[in-house]
């Protein structure tokens, strides 16, 4: 059984978030408004049409740091405008899911250019300008100064680094705010890889993960073109220049 404080701690999160993208039981998407809270039940709205008493929903968010799974149940939905229905949601369960990234992640800073597939509020084929902000094995974590981009969303995503050109399809595992305002950084999983997205994903990790003193260690320039420590270069030839024809005085 769910601890009443952890429970209390999840209502209050979700509160804190004002608007959260909650999967419900049939599988859709629904952004339920937030509140207020009283242990751990959540005063809320949300479509009008698309909620009922007795629906189960679900999302992912940060709890004292740590990522939980929320589960609430509707207990009440009533009719608050022409759009809207006022909730009040009861939370039954959370979850610790702190062990789903199945591969270590290294913080990196590349730009990267996104193209939405399937998504909920973006047209297919919309390009958005992104920041990855780190990567594993099995993922990556984009920012993106839009606020559209959805939990469940499916994306490719093309980035450019020293290794080679990473560019596949994932799906959005989870969002939270950025550190900017205006910005969203989502989680996100490769969805079948290419191998040599593969490969350039574990060539890249392992060159952001080697200790500086392998880094210091790795051969320079010079050693890699044979170049000894008291040698130099040799000088690369003038570029010849084409004589200037003399002309006869009097001959225009």
């Amino acid at each position: 059984m769910t601890d009443d404080r952890l429970v209390s701690r999840a209502a209050r999160a979700l509160v804190d978030e004002s608007a959260v993208e909650m999967t419900a039981d049939g599988g859709g998407l629904l952004e339920i408004w937030t509140i207020g809270h009283e242990g751990g039940t959540v005063r809320a709205s949300a479509p009008r049409l698309e909620v009922r008493e007795g629906m189960e929903l679900g999302c992912r968010l940060m709890i004292d740091g740590t990522p939980h799974r929320i589960a609430a149940v509707v207990e009440q939905a009533e009719f608050q405008s022409q759009s809207r229905a006022a909730l009040v949601l009861r939370v039954v369960d959370v979850r610790s899911d702190g062990d789903q990234r199945r591969s270590a992640r290294v913080d990196v800073a590349l730009s990267a250019a996104v193209t939405a597939v399937v998504c909920d509020r973006l047209v297919p084929g919309e390009t958005l300008s992104a920041v990855l902000e780190d990567l594993s094995e099995g993922g990556v974590a984009l920012a993106v100064a839009d606020m559209r981009v959805r939990e469940g969303d499916r994306l490719r995503v093309r980035v450019r680094a020293f290794e080679g050109t990473i560019e596949g399809e994932v799906r959005v595992m989870s969002t939270r705010g950025g550190e900017t305002a205006g910005t969203l950084v989502a989680g996100c999983a490769f969805l079948d890889p290419s191998p040599n997205t593969r490969e350039i994903v574990t060539r890249l990790l392992a060159r952001l993960s080697a200790p500086a003193a392998a880094v210091a260690d790795a051969p320079g320039v010079r050693e890699a073109l044979g170049i000894g420590a008291d040698e130099e270069p040799a000088p690369e030839p003038a570029p010849r220049v084409a004589p200037t024809p003399l002309r006869r005085p009097g001959i225009a």
